[in-house]
């Protein structure tokens, strides 16, 4: 009477494929939305302008491979590096491609978020006992470890703190961080830190758990077997109930 019957993992793993496509779709808009009404591409336009006004100025292209660089003459690399110093000294450059940077990386992490938010918050919330729509395809549905009901603050510590924050956004952002250059190696060893933590999760869980699991105290389970109990009272008088009834020989639902 104390199993959990927690989810297969196959049936786990579908679900979060369908939350994710469906996550992803949803981001992918939201992201478009919002580049549109920041003019995101505006600023890489303006970069890329001043990018060809030096290269027309200096007789270069830039960006050339190290290959190409050295098969140039002395004189022709001595320019090469002018126009180069020349591109990187200017403010209008830097401050066009840097307001890029930044106003991509804030849009997809905006996209992102609002996305979860009504995917793993609000659908979870309304349908109660943290069912998003891959969940609910599935038959799965979530509660904490002790058998109880998931509330709104464990649901979005769960789903926006643990998965959205920590799994998502956060692991996005230091990616977009080491191919821009920001962080360098750093971003690469804290991203390894964070997927080690996330396997380590999975093993001791047996493929059970994740992160996100582990913040909030909670367990996803099959929706069908699992009795799930509003609060700690409701499921200790059953265990109460149960135990008689099975000292008594007799069945008790």
């Amino acid at each position: 009477m104390h199993d959990i019957q927690r989810a297969p993992v196959s049936k786990r793993l579908f679900a979060f494929l369908a939350d994710v496509i469906l996550a992803g779709l949803l981001a992918a808009g939201l992201f478009l939305v919002l580049s549109t009404v920041f003019k995101t591409d505006s600023y890489r336009e303006r970069y890329e302008r001043i990018k060809a006004e030096y290269e027309q100025k200096y007789g270069v292209t830039f960006d050339l491979t190290n290959e190409e660089y050295n098969a140039l003459g002395k004189e022709a690399q001595q320019n090469y590096s002018d126009a180069v110093d020349a591109m990187n000294g200017d403010a209008e450059a830097n401050e066009a491609i840097r307001t890029s940077y930044m106003l991509s990386l804030a849009t997809l992490a905006g996209g992102i978020f609002v996305a979860m938010l009504l995917l793993e918050f609000v659908v979870p919330l309304i349908a109660k006992d943290g069912r998003t729509p891959g969940k609910l395809l599935f038959g799965l549905g979530v509660m904490r470890s002790g058998r109880i009901r998931i509330s709104g603050p464990v649901l979005f510590v769960r789903g926006i703190v643990g998965k959205c924050l920590f799994e998502l956004i956060l692991p996005i952002a230091i990616l977009f961080s080491v191919f821009t250059g920001i962080t360098g190696p750093f971003g690469l060893i804290l991203l390894g830190v964070f997927a080690a933590a996330e396997v380590a999760v999975l093993i001791r869980s047996k493929g059970s758990s994740m992160l996100h699991d582990v913040l909030a105290d909670t367990v996803v389970v099959d929706w069908q077997s699992q009795r799930i109990f509003p609060d700690a009272e409701a499921r200790d008088a059953y265990d109460r109930e149960a135990e008689n009834a099975a000292n008594e020989n007799r069945v008790y639902d």
